[in-house]
Order: C-alpha cells, then sequence, then structure tokens
C-alpha cells in the first residue's frame, strides 16, 4: 500500500528521495499543501531539546551542527491558517515514510509528522503526511512565499552524500 507524501524544500527533488528513501524509481507530482507556510530555520533556531522518548542522547541542533557546521540553513513547514507550500507528493511505502521520518529527525524531536490536505496536479484534493512544527519551540528565520523557490539551499552533493549515509545508519540499526 502506497502512502501519499508531501516533500516540501529539498524533499520535492527526485535526487533528494531518491538518496533518503533508496528508491530511484518513486513516483511524484507537484502539488500544494494546505494550511501551512514554507519557513527557514538557522542552526540555532532548530530544536535543542532531547525529548524524554529520544533513541538518542543528542538534540536535533546538535546532529545538525555536528553533519553541516554552524551556518546551516533548513527549510521546515508551520502551521498557518490559509497557508500553502509549493512541492511535489510522492507516492511512498511504509518504510520509505519511515526513512523520510528518520531523515527529518522526527523520532528525535526535530518536528512532528503530520496528516495534512494537499492539492495535486489535477487540483484535487489528496490526504498527505508530511512533518512540520506542531509544538513550540517553532522559531524561524524567514517565510519563503514563491513557488518556484530553490530546493536547495546548501550543498546538493554534501545534502545527498549525508542523506545516503543517514540511510544506510538507520537501516543498520534495524538489522
Amino acid at each position: 500500500m502506497k502512502i501519499k507524501f508531501f516533500g516540501y524544500g529539498t524533499n520535492r527533488d527526485r535526487d533528494m528521495m531518491a538518496h533518503m528513501v533508496g528508491n530511484n524509481n518513486l513516483v511524484g507530482e507537484e502539488g500544494k499543501l494546505l494550511g501551512f507556510e514554507l519557513c527557514i530555520q538557522k542552526l540555532d533556531q532548530i530544536r535543542d531539546i532531547i525529548p524524554k522518548n529520544s533513541p538518542i542522547d543528542k538534540s536535533p541542533r546538535e546532529l545538525i551542527r555536528k553533519n553541516f557546521g554552524d551556518e546551516f540553513e533548513l527549510y521546515i513547514a508551520r502551521p498557518k491558517k490559509n497557508g500553502e507550500i509549493y512541492g511535489t507528493i510522492w507516492e511512498l511505502s511504509k518504510k520509505e515514510l519511515w526513512l523520510a521520518n528518520e531523515w527529518e529527525l522526527v523520532e528525535i524531536g526535530m518536528q512532528e509528522e503530520v496528516s495534512a490536505i494537499a492539492i495535486d496536479s489535477k487540483g484535487k484534493p489528496t490526504n498527505v503526511k508530511t512533518q512540520a512544527l506542531m509544538k513550540p519551540p517553532a522559531d524561524i528565520d524567514r517565510v519563503v512565499t514563491e513557488k518556484d523557490y530553490t530546493s536547495y539551499i546548501v550543498s546538493k552533493e554534501k545534502m545527498l552524500k549525508i542523506a545516503d549515509d543517514s540511510r544506510e545508519f538507520v537501516l543498520s540499526l534495524k538489522e
């Protein structure tokens, strides 16, 4: 069974999703997520707390700093009435959705998995899963409103390499 997943920022890019979930044959279409706004966080705005049930003893900010350095910025979504984010609606397996959530550090408190509504390329509403800042803290640096924003605000090559390494690492823990 396939799950509809809304990818924004780098996750709207086929290369990124393929490296993140290990599938070069993903099916996706352009879409628009309703009820959210696309934001950019700087490293010092990323959550620096360790949730009680986190499987590791590092905050999301610590992990990102370790992998990307102090100047890192990332796309993040947060709820906004009448907001919309442009991206891609992907068809993922349950395992691929799990890998996407692992990449987005959901389990360690970076953001939360949410159910939402997106409009597909034919104008039809569809239920999707995605990730967003649903609980505080939800600090941001700026909001992105344009449809044709750049998917990568850091090196694409570095993002793809770390996505491969991350996927291989989390899969090795499940074996």
